[in-house]
């Protein structure tokens, strides 16, 4: 294994050296970047730390005291700079929240690393490991970020992550290129970009709830709106959601229609919650149950029938040996609830459609057959 030289890091802790490192950054093809955050009690992550590598060195950029990033934010959005990370989805969270702009173009190693055939869902060690044969430490993923001042062991682990990011990515790339398969990268990364950049749609966050499909459609209303209550409370708190009030205890509400604050206690609801919401929740409650049936929710699709059941096994099947062909893990390739879209869109008798997440690369690798296999086996329903 080769030797860890993590470099000395240059910190950014006013707004000025961020603006001139900011200058710099604009004139890199790449930069890589990764944040450090704590978010076990609150909604919204709270910044600890932000990395950035370059040629130029290693950055550790203090979020506790700077408060202009607008420089920063023109980085992120620097259309010929490639913003590199890992396993990106939560830094995406806090790049937005902090700077008001979400990085792209971007690359993401994990996704690169799974593309290239390298696995699936691999950490960021196991990746510096096989491409640069070299050991990286651990001990640090779950350290407090927000005090001050931060251990060397934590710096150390810091200033690692984007050091070798930036040795990795043109490794990954070049991986990419010899498969042809550059583009899939950009397709992938550009779609997480558009999942951030989507208005959040709180109308919908009661499709999250398990067993939501279970309720009658009235009920599916009363639940829609108290999701939605849940989420406006969380935020204004900035506490997780489930500190307001967990799935199971709103689904009971919506099912048996609770109109007292015992009723709420009966559904599980913590007497905190109902001393101080209570009183809004049944008014939320009676409010929706008085609605007319053209406010109803669409009723959530049902577990597929058996025979639905037989069509996505072999979906399934097809999916899992074209990755092996591929070399890439088969979830990346068609994920469980594409597939349930696909089908459903068409059952039994088609046509079948295409979901948005199977255009592109997808479509000419499987999609495209996946919907001649599901059309057999429409055939072969009708005839039969």
């Amino acid at each position: 294994m080769a030797q860890l030289k993590i470099p000395e890091p240059i910190w950014l802790t006013n707004n000025a050296d961020l603006a001139a490192a900011c200058q710099d950054w604009c004139a890199e093809a790449f930069i890589a970047v990764d944040t450090e955050f704590v978010r076990t009690k609150t909604y919204f992550p709270q910044a600890g730390l932000i990395q950035v590598a370059s040629r130029q060195g290693s950055y550790l950029i203090d979020p506790l005291v700077i408060d202009d990033w607008q420089p920063l934010a023109e980085v992120f959005e620097h259309p010929l700079v490639v913003k590199v990370f890992h396993a990106c989805a939560e830094d995406l969270e806090v790049c937005r929240l902090l700077t008001g702009a979400v990085p792209a173009p971007l690359a993401d190693s994990q996704l690169a690393a799974a593309l290239a055939g390298l696995g699936g869902s691999l950490g960021f060690q196991k990746i510096v490991k096989e491409l640069l044969r070299i050991n990286l430490p651990k001990e640090e993923t779950r350290s407090n970020w927000l005090q001050r001042p931060l251990r060397d062991e934590q710096i150390r682990y810091a200033v690692a992550d984007v050091h070798y990011l930036h040795r990795l990515y043109p490794k990954l790339i070049k991986l990419l290129k010899s498969l042809q398969r550059e583009s899939w990268l950009s397709e992938e990364c550009d779609r997480l970009v558009r999942q951030v950049q989507v208005p959040d749609d709180l109308s919908g966050l009661y499709r999250r709830i398990k067993l939501a499909w279970k309720l009658r459609p009235q009920e599916q209303l009363v639940l829609q709106q108290l999701a939605v209550w849940r989420e406006q409370q969380a935020r204004a708190s900035d506490v997780p959601r489930g500190q307001i009030c967990d799935d199971q205890s709103l689904w009971n509400i919506a099912r048996f229609k609770a109109r007292n604050r015992d009723q709420l206690a009966k559904a599980g609801m913590r007497p905190s919650i109902i001393r101080d919401h209570g009183k809004d929740v049944l008014k939320l409650v009676d409010q929706a149950l008085k609605l007319d049936k053209q406010y109803w929710p669409k009723v959530l699709d049902k577990p597929l029938s058996p025979l639905a059941g037989q069509w996505l096994k072999k979906l399934r099947a097809a999916a899992v040996e074209k990755a092996e062909l591929l070399d890439i893990p088969p979830d990346l390739l068609v994920k469980k609830k594409m597939l349930e879209a696909l089908l459903r869109s068409g059952y039994p008798r088609g046509p079948f459609e295409l979901p948005d997440e199977l255009s592109g690369w997808r479509r000419a690798e499987i999609g495209d057959y996946l919907v001649r296999l599901l059309e057999e086996c429409s055939r072969g329903e009708t005839t039969g």
